[in-house]
């Protein structure tokens, strides 16, 4: 071999080794920035599995003649915060609300022993009343695990349900008009929720809140109707949430949702308001840059 060819090799050797070195580091890197955004990740699951955030939104109406406060517990799906749940029942208890409405999704589906949850409605219908509708998960549990006792479990503990009703509330000089429906988006007339609401009678005098579960309802079916203010939850916030762009993914609505969380102007200029929620269904996808909310609505004359 001739001197030149020798060095040829020699160089070509070491550009190999080079691109070699080159690509490991590249893979040591990449390892590393997916360690760091896994632990990220998991540090910031557990957070959510611990933390919520409290959200406040504030309506004005001249139905109503003085301050009316109401707190959202939804989707909270059996979780404690504290032993007992014992860090929410104080926040709401310093909140002091005149109402505290459960969007449905209280309990698992699969999860047969939901009695933290039924301590926690315990505990706070002595704080004030409580009303509610039923969620996918309550529903599944009823018509498919056959827990038909799972509606008087609730009501023994404190909660109103309203499964397709109108219940008349009266909270000092002021009476509301709250409205639970059931159903999905698919099944709105199979629950009876079309009949419900054309036979409805709901006082255009009266501030009137309508309750739902899930948050397309309102879009597709609900809004036509005449009422106040909607509360809605099911989405988890569109579970994972991306910088500017928002919820990732809903059942209903895929990727890229348009209802998540937040508040939104209905087509007869209603206000619904969508819970992010307080728990998950299930330990997989995690809740990320998402954390739970425990929702505070102020309805105001002015």
């Amino acid at each position: 071999m001739t001197t030149n060819a020798a060095a040829e090799t020699s160089r070509a050797a070491k550009k190999k080794t080079g691109v070699k070195r080159t690509l490991l580091r590249i893979l040591i890197v990449l390892l590393i920035l997916a360690v760091i955004i896994g632990a990220a990740v998991f540090i910031y699951g557990l957070y959510t599995k611990t933390h919520y955030e409290i959200n406040f939104y504030q309506e004005t109406s001249r139905k109503v003649s003085s301050n009316i406060r109401i707190a959202v517990v939804s989707d909270i799906h059996d979780r404690e915060y504290g032993e007992n749940n014992d860090v929410l029942i104080s926040d709401l208890r310093d909140l002091k609300p005149d109402l505290i409405l459960f969007p449905g999704d209280m309990v698992i589906l699969k999860e047969a022993d939901y009695r933290h949850v039924l301590d926690l409605v315990s505990a706070l219908s002595e704080i004030a009343p409580c009303y509610g509708v039923l969620g996918n998960h309550e529903s599944e549990r009823i018509y498919y695990e056959g827990d038909k006792d799972l509606p008087r479990a609730f009501e023994d503990a404190g909660l109103t349900l309203l499964r397709n009703a109108v219940q008349e509330v009266q909270i000092g000089q002021d009476t509301l008009q709250l409205i639970g429906v059931e159903g999905t988006s698919y099944g709105f007339e199979e629950y009876g929720g079309r009949k419900f609401m054309e036979e409805a009678d709901i006082d255009p005098d009266k501030y009137s809140i309508l309750m739902a579960h899930i948050p397309i309802l309102f879009d597709s079916q609900l809004s036509e109707y005449d009422f106040d203010l909607g509360i809605a939850g099911h989405v988890h916030g569109g579970i994972v949430v991306l910088p500017f762009i928002g919820g990732l993914y809903t059942a209903e609505e895929g990727f890229f949702p348009e209802y998540t969380s937040g508040k939104y102007v209905l087509d007869k200029q209603q206000t619904l308001i969508i819970s992010g929620g307080l728990g998950d269904s299930k330990p997989f996808p995690p809740r990320i840059n998402n954390i739970p909310e425990l929702v505070v609505i102020d309805i105001n004359r002015y």
